[in-house]
C-alpha cells in the first residue's frame, strides 16, 4: 500500500447500541402507533435487552471498560508481522500485516478476547473463512489463513484499497446509474451465495466495500463480513437472537423464524431505497419503534422521492420489502428490472456525422469534401454527390 492509501481498508462491524431502557418497553401509544390494524405483538426475542448475535461492547455494572490490547508495529502473530492498525470495532481489530517469509501483504482480523463466550466462540468467528470458500466469488473477500494468538482467533485475508459504501455516501448521493451498478453487483454475488446454500444475513452499506481500482471482471465492490451467515442444512448457531443490523433486518429475523435467502432480498431492498431514493424506507427514534415498522409498517412510495422512477422498478422495490419472505421477488428478476432501468436513465452517446471545418485540410478547401462516415452512409452520400455532378454537367450542356 502507498502512503496515500486510506487509513482503513476493511469496514468493521458497527458498535451495538445499548439495550432499550425499560421505559421504552411500554406499549406504543395511539399517537405513535402505525395507521394499520392492530399490529402483531413484538416477539419476546425483540424485547429488552435485545439479544444480538454480535456481543455488546457494554460491560457489567461496577466494572471499568477496558480497551482491547493494541499490537504495536513489528509485533508478530504467527507468520504475520504487524505494520499498523487499520481500524477496530466492537468485535475485532484489523491490522495491516505482511508475511514474514513470502512478503505477502494482507489484512488480519483479530477478535477481542472480552467477547468470547458460550454464545460467541472461536468457531463462530472462524466460520467466516468457511463461508468465503463456500461462496468462492470475486465479490467475496479472499480468506487464506486462520489461527489463534493468545487464545484469540484471527483471520488473514486480502487487503483492500478503498472505502466502505457507507463512507462513500457520507460524501453525498451517488448518481443513479452508479447506484444501479452497485446493486447489480450485489445481486450477482448474493445469487451465487444462495446457490451455495449461504445467506449473508447482515447486508448493509458498511459491509459493502467500494474498491479504488476495479478488481476481477471489472468489479468495483466486495461484500464483507459473513460472520453471521447461515448455511443451509446446518444448525443455526444464532437461533433465538436478532442477528443483523436493525435498519436492514427482515421481519422473519425479528420474529426469530428461520432465516432464508429472502432475508437478503429484504435487506437489499432497504439498501436500494438508500441508494436510489436517498433514505432507507423506515426510521424511528427507538429500536422498538423501528422493529414495529419492519413488522407491520408500509414503506413509502418510491415515487414520492423519485417522481420519474420507472413503474417496473417502483413495483420491484416495494415487493422486495414484502413482510412475507415468499412474496419477495427473486434476485434474477430484480437484476432484470435494474438493467432495464439502467438502459432508460443512462445518457446515450451523441455521434457526429459531419466533420468539423477545422478538420478539413487546407489543400482541399474550396472543393467538395466528404466527411468520414460509416461505410454504408459514405457509399450512399458518395453516390448522391456523383448524381448531382452528372445533372449539373447536363444542365451546362443544355444551356450552351
Amino acid at each position: 500500500m502507498t502512503g496515500a492509501a486510506p487509513s482503513m481498508e476493511l469496514p468493521l462491524p458497527e458498535a451495538i447500541p445499548p439495550p432499550i431502557p425499560p421505559a421504552a418497553l411500554s406499549p406504543i401509544s395511539a399517537a405513535t402507533a402505525l395507521p394499520a390494524a392492530t399490529p402483531p405483538p413484538i416477539p419476546a426475542a425483540a424485547r429488552s435487552p435485545i439479544p444480538r448475535a454480535t456481543p455488546s461492547p457494554d460491560v457489567a455494572p461496577g466494572r471499568k471498560r477496558r480497551r482491547a490490547a493494541q499490537l504495536v508495529p513489528g509485533a508478530r502473530i504467527g507468520v504475520w508481522r504487524i505494520e499498523r492498525e487499520l481500524g477496530r470495532g466492537g468485535m475485532a481489530t484489523v491490522y495491516a500485516v505482511v508475511h514474514t517469509r513470502f512478503g505477502k501483504r494482507a489484512a488480519l482480523k483479530l477478535v477481542h478476547s472480552a467477547i468470547l463466550g458460550p454464545q460467541f466462540t472461536a468457531a463462530t468467528f472462524l466460520r467466516e473463512a468457511r463461508v468465503a470458500n463456500l461462496v468462492n466469488h470475486p465479490g467475496v473477500i479472499d480468506v487464506f489463513g486462520t489461527g489463534s494468538h493468545t487464545g484469540r482467533p484471527y483471520l488473514a485475508m486480502e487487503r483492500l484499497e478503498g472505502r466502505s459504501l457507507g463512507a462513500v455516501l457520507e460524501s453525498g448521493a451517488l448518481p443513479r446509474d452508479t447506484a444501479i451498478e452497485i446493486l447489480l453487483e450485489l445481486c450477482d454475488v448474493l445469487e451465487v451465495a444462495h446457490a451455495a446454500g449461504v445467506t449473508h444475513g447482515d447486508l448493509k452499506v458498511d459491509n459493502v466495500f467500494v474498491l479504488d481500482q476495479p478488481g476481477a471482471g471489472g468489479r468495483r465492490t466486495k461484500l464483507l463480513d459473513w460472520g453471521i451467515a447461515r448455511i443451509a442444512g446446518e444448525d443455526d448457531p444464532l437461533r433465538g437472537m436478532i442477528a443483523g443490523t436493525l435498519t436492514y433486518v427482515a421481519p422473519e429475523q425479528i420474529r426469530c423464524d428461520d432465516v432464508t435467502p429472502a432475508a437478503d432480498v429484504y435487506a437489499l431492498g432497504v439498501l436500494a431505497y438508500r441508494l436510489l431514493l436517498g433514505e432507507p424506507p423506515f426510521a424511528a427514534a427507538t429500536d422498538l419503534d423501528l422493529l414495529r415498522k419492519h413488522l407491520c409498517g408500509v414503506p413509502p412510495s418510491p415515487r414520492t422521492r423519485w417522481p420519474a422512477i420507472p413503474a417496473e422498478l417502483e413495483a420491484v422495490l416495494v415487493a422486495m420489502l414484502a413482510k412475507q419472505p415468499e412474496a419477495r421477488p427473486r434476485l434474477c428478476e430484480i437484476a432484470g428490472v435494474l438493467r432495464a432501468t439502467r438502459r432508460q436513465i443512462r445518457p446515450r452517446p451523441v455521434r457526429t456525422w459531419i466533420a468539423p471545418v477545422a478538420a478539413i485540410p487546407p489543400d482541399v478547401i474550396g472543393r467538395p469534401v466528404l466527411a468520414k462516415l460509416p461505410g454504408r452512409a459514405q457509399r450512399i452520400t458518395g453516390a448522391a454527390l456523383g448524381v448531382a455532378l452528372v445533372i449539373a454537367s447536363l444542365l451546362r450542356v443544355l444551356s450552351a
